[in-house]
């Protein structure tokens, strides 16, 4: 099958998969700072298999214009647009990847509104891509707990496991799959991006509390170093209280003091 491929390095498992047994015409993508996996491994790989990759939304005339020349499905796996399918073209088929066991946990960052809600379960589910948005009818799902010891980045990597066995599933007959999906039952929910304040560190907390926003948040964690704003990329316990609120210990390493110790940051530049 022809495919057009959206998504980043959550699923590359995915991608490495239709690489390898499909043809994938064309990649779009896009790069968050905030987030854990970017997307540079599946850009590096489709550059390798000549696949050329977009940053820029596909317009509906493009789509139109795919379809025309012989692809058979888009296929969305972790893409932080809506793509605007066009009504007069009725033999569009598109499906996308979803981290969280819809219709429950409709929205953007579902993985970590899960571990927001101290959700014991989630799951992967994947869809029938439609114009509204995550409420395509089911073509598989799987379910999975979130345990105390798995942080967020411990989830996506669980869901990406789930995905491509799924992937695999759907595409072993994909006919069988596509005519056999199921309407999402019940009203579901929409999980809102969750407030800033609940990403951001403070000194005002502590050890405890600091650790539990980085084992959600991750990548999206923030804190306010000498004015500044960043991003956290890892948090380590410390227990000595330190003589002052913030001490650099290199340019994206810092001790940061909370009431009852202090955490270890390394940090980047918001907007860096």
């Amino acid at each position: 099958m022809d495919i057009i491929y959206f998504g980043t390095d959550v699923f590359y498992s995915c991608f490495d998969y239709l690489s390898k047994h499909h043809r994938i015409r064309a990649l779009y993508t896009y790069h968050n700072d905030e987030d854990y996996f970017t997307e540079y491994e599946i850009v590096r790989r489709a550059k390798e298999l000549g696949i050329p990759v977009h940053y820029e939304a596909v317009t509906p005339e493009q789509t139109k214009a795919y379809f025309k020349d012989g692809v058979s499905v888009y296929f969305s796996a972790e893409y932080d647009r809506i793509i605007d399918i066009p009504e007069d073209l009725p033999e569009f088929r598109g499906i996308n990847i979803h981290s969280s066991a819809l219709p429950e946990g409709r929205g953007y960052y579902p993985i970590e509104s899960a571990m927001e809600r101290e959700l014991p379960r989630t799951g992967v589910t994947a869809h029938k891509l439609v114009q509204r948005f995550d409420s395509g009818d089911i073509l598989a799902q799987r379910r999975f707990d979130i345990t105390p010891d798995m942080d967020s980045v411990d989830v996506y990597l669980t869901s990406a496991a789930n995905a491509l066995d799924m992937t695999k599933e759907i595409f072993s007959d994909f006919e069988s799959a596509w005519n056999m999906a199921s309407v999402q039952s019940g009203r579901g929910s929409y999980w809102k991006r969750t407030a800033r304040e609940k990403l951001t560190l403070t000194h005002e907390m502590d050890v405890r509390e600091a650790l539990e926003i980085f084992r959600r948040y991750n990548g999206m964690t923030e804190a306010f170093i000498n004015g500044s704003e960043y991003f956290v990329t890892s948090a380590v316990r410390g227990q000595a209280l330190l003589p002052r609120e913030e001490i650099r210990i290199s340019d994206d390493l810092y001790l940061y003091a909370v009431r009852d110790g202090h955490v270890r940051l390394t940090v980047k530049p918001i907007n860096s």
